[in-house]
């Protein structure tokens, strides 16, 4: 049978629209389902493998910002210097510097390694002595001598060392850098609790003393003294006469004299009476509380020297200073440290007589340590004298109460 030929191409077209079009739409549909709800898993397999071979192998630290680094040489005498990356601490803004850090065993045989890191590249440099247990003059000597480094590379070379030592060395070690000073180099001496002004030293070339609260309370609590003591704390007493607040200054300087009658003997009351001396100078004749307790001050250290009758009257000035100025609390101080020496003195009535009149005098006025310690010693006055009896209980009593 012979078939026409368009009849033929006409009725293949008819089919393709009718049964092949439709299958191939109806199986990208299948396929383009399939695809939509098996491509998030591929995509999230491979991410995590991505991860998995672009992450480093070691835990990552918290990240620091350039302005926050500071990189610490550790030299060991055992082996090369061993490279630790740390950051001043959070709240420092300052720009990056090299931070030299020496351990207590530090000696001449590491002071080539030590010039030499302090000139590496260009970065301000901080040599960090304070572990030091011994820092010797020559070390500075060294360093001038060793200094190669071409202007502009390091802008600046901090030296941070405990209070004893900079109260010590700081003249004498600024002079043997001068020659790094005379190659453009800024060069700074630090003590300890400058800690925190750093970052405007290494920015701005401020440098500031504005933590002599510190230094002192260091002194007091934690300082353990040598035979250099006295230029420890006129080194101190120079920095609250130089930078401390006008208002201050009284009180830090009657606290170093405090310090000094610590340390007993002569000198340390001569040291004392010296200090004290200083504030009656500073505050003049007016009435006021610093001129109280420099009195005070003084009247201790002349006691400690052996010369009763001056440290007395210089009690009894301060209990009238007081009185004028309408300062209970001075006032009564001034009258018990009276009425120790009294009972010290075994004129326990004397004692006894000074002891009433301080606490009436605080009668309107909360103090209750001074209360205390007033209501106690009057206890032991009487007590000396035989009056066991109610009277002596009572403050026993009440001392014990208020503390």
């Amino acid at each position: 049978m012979i078939h026409d030929r368009s009849s033929l191409a006409g009725s293949a077209t008819r089919a393709y629209r009718l049964l092949v079009q439709p299958a191939r739409a109806l199986g990208c549909g299948f396929v383009l389902l399939a695809w939509m709800i098996v491509a998030p898993f591929v995509r999230v397999l491979t991410w995590l493998r991505r991860i998995r071979i672009g992450a480093d192998p070691k835990p990552r630290t918290a990240q620091v910002t350039p302005a926050e680094r500071v990189t610490t040489f550790v030299p060991s005498p055992q082996g090369p210097p061993v490279r630790h990356a740390l950051s001043f601490s959070a709240h420092l803004a300052v720009p990056e510097v090299e931070c030299v850090a020496v351990g207590p065993e530090f000696n001449e045989r590491l002071y080539p390694t030590v010039c030499a890191l302090l000139q590496l590249g260009r970065r301000s440099k901080l040599l960090d002595l304070r572990s030091a247990s011994a820092i010797k003059l020559d070390l500075f000597d060294r360093l001038a001598s060793a200094w190669t480094a071409p202007p502009g590379t390091v802008l600046r070379l901090g030296i941070l060392l405990g209070f004893e030592a900079w109260a010590v060395l700081r003249d004498a070690a600024a002079r043997r850098l001068k020659p790094i000073l005379d190659e453009g180099v800024a060069v700074e001496l630090f003590y300890d609790q400058q800690f925190l002004s750093l970052p405007s030293w290494f920015s701005h070339g401020l440098v500031h003393h504005d933590h002599l609260s510190t230094v002192l309370e260091w002194l007091r609590t934690r300082w353990r003294a040598t035979a250099i003591w006295p230029e420890v704390l006129g080194t101190a007493a120079m920095l609250v006469h130089a930078h401390a607040p006008a208002e201050d200054v009284p009180d830090f300087l009657i606290e170093i004299a405090a310090i000094a009658l610590s340390f007993g003997g002569l000198e340390a009351a001569e040291q004392a009476a010296g200090y004290a001396r200083g504030v009656l100078t500073r505050v003049g004749d007016t009435p006021s509380a610093a001129r109280c307790r420099a009195l005070r001050s003084l009247a201790t250290a002349t006691m400690a020297k052996g010369d009763i009758d001056a440290a007395l009257a210089h009690l009894e000035t301060a209990v009238t200073t007081a009185m004028v100025m309408k300062d209970p609390v001075e006032e009564a101080s001034a009258l018990h440290q009276i009425g120790v020496h009294a009972l010290q003195g075994q004129h326990f009535a004397r004692a006894e007589d000074r002891f009433h009149r301080a606490i009436n005098v605080l009668s309107a006025v909360e103090s209750p340590t001074l209360l205390a310690t007033l209501h106690h010693d009057l206890a032991m006055a009487l007590a000396a004298q035989g009056k066991h009896g109610e009277e002596a209980e009572h403050h026993a009593s009440v001392a014990l109460e208020l503390r």
